[in-house]
């Protein structure tokens, strides 16, 4: 089953999509687990903290529950993305932040208060550093529905200083409830493009290597819902 499994991936996947794909496969990552991934392969695998979650078991769309200053983020931990062109899409409700971010052991997401910009674990994200991430700096970068500014950190410095906000990146605009956000990561140009509703707004961020994933960070009464547009990607020849 394996070796067919293994055939029919390699037949079927693109030089990005096999880009995605773990360097081992041992354990639980089988060819026939990743064979399903190719077909399904953006969901939020892991949530990480008390308000957040899937329902009737459905793993491509995430809900906020917490109230307050609380943030929840929700990963796609089984898509990482290394060479190439990436698209996908994200149905909102309420203003979430939705970006891409370096690979980490699951260990690191159970600590507390995990966040990508949280200054106090940025030594532990560090130490999560692989040859995968490359030379680049841009360790995690988010679009902010609410306000459409760029929120990016290289795991470095203190408090408000850990982390840099793009205030007006040209083509910058809000979204909210009922919008589709579109985040295009380009790996050989190194460029973060944003969609809204299937029009494109602008870059807004260049300067990304190595290895990502996709993510969003939620708070109560938010929701997204990942997936692929393939539609979109053929178009612009993703």
């Amino acid at each position: 089953v394996e070796e067919v499994a293994r055939r029919e991936m390699r037949s079927r996947a693109t030089d990005d999509e096999m880009g995605s794909l773990p360097r081992y496969v041992s354990g639980t990552t089988t060819w026939l687990s990743i064979l399903h991934r190719i077909d399904h392969p953006l969901l939020f695998d892991v949530l990480v903290g008390a308000g957040i979650e899937h329902r009737n078991g459905d793993e491509s769309r995430v809900y906020g529950t917490t109230s307050g200053n609380v943030s929840n983020t929700a990963v796609s931990s089984s898509y990482i993305m290394t060479t190439g062109l990436h698209f996908a899409e994200f149905e909102i409700t309420g203003t979430p932040f939705i970006g891409v971010a370096r690979p980490m052991p699951k260990l690191i997401y159970e600590r507390e208060n995990f966040s990508y910009f949280n200054t106090y674990l940025f030594d532990t994200l560090l130490a999560a550093r692989t040859d995968g991430w490359g030379d680049g700096n841009v360790h995690a970068c988010q679009y902010f529905c609410r306000t459409g500014e760029t929120i990016w950190t290289c795991f470095e410095g203190e408090r408000t200083d850990g982390y840099n906000w793009v205030w007006g990146w040209e083509g910058k605009e809000s979204s909210t409830t009922g919008d589709t956000i579109g985040i295009l990561l380009n790996l050989d140009e190194g460029t973060l493009t944003v969609y809204k509703n299937n029009r494109r707004l602008g870059v807004m961020k260049d300067g990304l290597s190595g290895s990502y994933c996709w993510y969003a960070t939620l708070t109560k009464g938010t929701s997204v819902t990942i997936k692929d547009d393939k539609a979109l990607k053929a178009r612009d020849g993703v």
